[in-house]
């Protein structure tokens, strides 16, 4: 699906739960078709309380459009990412 603005603020509720729950969190992104700035922020936010709470966020099988989106923000190297 789609990571925008319309679904960031539940998508980060639920992860941060899982995350409180789990030492790692996978994201699969393979079946992303669209992330906006908000999206962006989502992975940004859920990277940093992972490291607050020394755990791991990690981002696996990113989409074309994920992998894109994150290389113009110059991102691949700041998260975790598993092909």
């Amino acid at each position: 699906g789609d990571i925008d603005l319309d679904n960031s603020e539940a998508l980060i509720a639920h992860s941060m739960q899982q995350l409180s729950n789990n030492n790692v969190l996978h994201f699969d992104m393979s079946k992303v078709g669209y992330i906006d700035s908000s999206g962006v922020s989502v992975l940004i936010e859920l990277h940093q309380y992972a490291d607050e709470e020394d755990k791991e966020f990690v981002i696996s099988n990113p989409s074309d459009q994920v992998t894109s989106v994150l290389e113009m923000a110059k991102l691949l190297d700041f998260f975790n990412i598993y092909k």
